[in-house]
Formats: structure tokens, C-alpha cells, sequence
């Protein structure tokens, strides 16, 4: 017995608590970056923007603020990055779609005006073999059939 667990490749996960593993690069830089952002505001507002009763206090304000700044990013980077993720996939997927969808309405006309193309072709064809043989030719043309086009040719 194979007990083994298959992932595919878009939705494999190092285990169920973290992302997936093709974000963790994402993730990680996202945290960093928002992390440090933090303890660097920390560090000015806690050291250098405000007056503390004794320079000891300082460390402490900083890494207490530092603390919970790491808390709050560990809970929202991966917010963020799956967040864009998903808008920039949405966008992808609109655009393409509608891409597919141009694609797909100009091979539509043009194998439209094909098939259209070769019944002019095939009725032209009969019409002219009639008159080559001196027979009376009262077939509709192509755009005349079911009662719509001009049935005057």
C-alpha cells in the first residue's frame, strides 16, 4: 500500500499550517519587509521621538512593540500576498478570456465567410454548368434561402 501523499503542483503545501510552497519566497519578503518597516518606526518613536523617563526603558518599549508588530505581520503578509495573488490571477483570467474570446469571434467570421465563400462557389458552379448546357436555372442564391437575403439574383 502506497502511503504516500500526492499533491498536485499548484496546491502543494510543506504541511496544512503553512502557504503554498511556490509563496514561500513571497510570503518571507512580504513579512520582512513590513516587519522591519514596523521596528524601524518603533525604534524612532520609542527612542528618538519620544522622551523616556530613563534610556533602559527604550529597549524594552521598542521590543514589546516589536513583539506584537511581529504577531500582527505573521497574521496579515500572508492576507496581502494571497490577496494580490488572486487580483493579479483575476485580471489574468479576464484578460485572457476576453483575448480568447476576440480570438475566438474572428475564427468564427472567418470560417463563416469561408463556408459562405464556398456555397457562392458551389451555386456559381451549378449556374454556370446550367447555361453550359442550355438548361433553365431557377435556384436561389445562397443569401436567399429561408426567405432571407436577396432573392432577386
Amino acid at each position: 500500500m502506497n502511503d504516500t501523499i500526492r499533491y498536485d503542483d499548484d496546491a502543494e503545501r510543506a504541511s496544512i499550517f503553512t502557504v503554498p510552497v511556490r509563496r514561500i519566497r513571497p510570503h518571507f519578503w512580504t513579512f520582512s519587509i513590513f516587519f522591519i518597516a514596523t521596528t524601524v518606526f518603533h525604534v524612532y518613536v520609542h527612542g528618538i521621538a519620544t522622551e523616556t523617563a530613563s534610556w533602559r526603558d527604550a529597549p524594552e518599549a521598542i521590543m514589546r512593540a516589536s513583539v506584537s508588530a511581529a504577531g500582527f505581520w505573521i497574521a496579515v503578509s500572508p492576507i496581502l500576498v494571497e490577496g494580490v495573488a488572486m487580483v493579479f490571477a483575476a485580471m489574468f483570467r479576464q484578460k485572457t478570456r476576453q483575448e480568447g474570446r476576440e480570438q475566438g469571434r474572428e475564427e468564427g467570421q472567418a470560417v463563416g465567410r469561408e463556408e459562405a465563400n464556398a456555397a457562392w462557389r458551389e451555386w456559381n458552379r451549378r449556374r454556370e454548368e446550367a447555361i453550359a448546357e442550355g438548361k433553365p436555372f431557377d435556384e436561389p442564391a445562397p443569401d436567399s434561402r429561408n426567405g432571407t437575403g436577396n432573392e432577386s439574383k
